[in-house]
């Protein structure tokens, strides 16, 4: 996932030379960034549906030989037409990539452990960013646009050798096998086939789908336009800009982990996943929008900076606790399908959110109004998507709907404080 999320970024980074050396135009650069986005739903939701039959392990290691190779045609041919190609590719390789991984590490955890464990694959994505964007910013300075991509090419590589070697399928493949948060209910004991179109009218999938959308909309609009933003309108250096990104990165990752074991601490202490879960995202992630919408109100001065790279991180903190949501109110058989269609609908508004950026800066008067509408756009999303899913999110009644629980009896006896886990 840090490879993946490095992968997504570096273009933003590389923006000014590349749009130098290529001669593109704001909107050109925008459509490149989009386009990544085009194929990244599609091929979430068809590797998705094989997930149910074919090993995690497998999928994952074809996925990460797959980035190396989407990087060629630019590298080989930089000019316009690669890099839109390159871009492409790359989208169809890692659509699938976070569904995938958070199928395969439910396999390894009972529902009341998967809190934390869930965080640390976006953890490695926030941290991701966090480490690469210094590095990358510095080979882009020293050692032109190219250098930052054949380093991701290369690192890309390495990984799937190592995975190829120690990628191991988990024990638990049934959802009585590792339901734990009510020990009092009654899973079912054979493991069933429900009608998609029940489990997609379950508010524990388009819930969650509400609040993250918004989130992963801004997530597209930042990583592409962020840095130019933070240079060319607030005036930081090229340097400061990958140390910016980097923070933005840390403040990601450490929320991921933070709201993530608070979550699973609340479910262990008797609090319903209604609350936990549920509302615990919505609010979150309005309050996010709320930043966002403050640090325009704060333009062009130092807060307006802090202010929306935290708006950011912390809006991109909550796809673990959508996950567990999707997984709370998913069959184990039929989960990769579910948790890969939600993955694409949630990260469907990327396709527009960069190249809508770049038509608004390069028709603005001055294109700072074109950042500020879209930063501000992304911000009313995010408060408006939140509040809405903390209302109507209640995986609860789903699992109950669903047969995957039969009653709501009470979770799990508070562990004592020195139990390691």
């Amino acid at each position: 996932m840090a490879i993946n999320f490095a992968d997504k970024s570096v273009m933003g980074l590389a923006a000014e030379p590349l749009m130098r050396d290529l001669g593109l135009t704001a909107d050109q650069f925008g459509l490149a960034g989009s386009i990544f986005f085009l194929l990244f739903g599609v091929a979430g939701i068809i590797v998705g549906f094989l997930g149910n039959r074919i090993a995690s392990t497998r999928l994952l290691l074809a996925m990460a030989i797959a980035w190396s190779v989407s990087m060629g045609p630019l590298l080989l041919f930089p000019a316009f037409t690669t890099l839109l190609l390159s871009r492409l590719m790359l989208g169809a390789a890692e659509g699938p990539t976070s569904p995938v991984a958070g199928h395969a590490i439910h396999k390894w955890f009972p529902e009341s452990r998967r809190s934390v464990p869930t965080s640390l694959i976006f953890v490695g994505a926030s941290f991701g960013v966090a480490i690469s964007a210094p590095l990358l910013t510095f080979l882009i300075q020293n050692h032109g646009w190219k250098s930052a991509f054949w380093a991701l090419t290369i690192v890309g590589a390495a990984w799937a050798t190592a995975w190829l070697l120690i990628g191991r399928e988990g024990p638990y493949t049934t959802y009585a096998a590792a339901s734990d948060l009510s020990p009092g209910a009654t899973p079912a004991p054979e493991e069933e086939r429900l009608p998609y179109r029940k489990l997609f009218r379950a508010s524990g999938w388009w819930g969650p789908l509400l609040a993250l959308a918004p989130g992963y909309f801004a997530f597209a609009l930042f990583s592409v336009w962020g840095p130019s933003y933070l240079g060319t309108v607030l005036g930081y250096s090229h340097q400061s800009v990958g140390l910016l990104i980097g923070f933005y990165g840390l403040v990601a990752g450490a929320a991921q982990i933070g709201f993530s074991w608070l979550s699973g601490r609340l479910i262990r202490y008797e609090v319903s996943t209604r609350w936990a879960r549920g509302a615990y995202t919505g609010v979150l992630v309005a309050v996010s929008g709320i930043l966002l919408i403050a640090s325009m109100a704060a333009h062009r001065s130092s807060a307006s900076a802090w202010l929306m790279l935290v708006a950011f991180g912390l809006a991109n903190s909550m796809y673990t606790i959508g996950y567990l949501l999707v997984s709370e109110v998913s069959p184990v058989r039929q989960r990769s399908a579910m948790l890969s269609s939600f993955n694409s609908a949630m990260t469907a508004g990327a396709v527009v959110a960069p190249f809508i950026t770049g038509l608004l800066v390069q028709q603005a008067t001055n294109p700072t109004e074109g950042y500020r509408t879209a930063f501000l756009l992304a911000g009313a999303l995010l408060l408006v998507g939140g509040l809405t899913s903390a209302w109507l999110t209640n995986p609860v009644r789903d699992a109950r709907r669903l047969g995957l629980r039969s009653d709501d009896a009470p979770a799990p006896t508070p562990k004592p404080a020195t139990d390691p886990s």
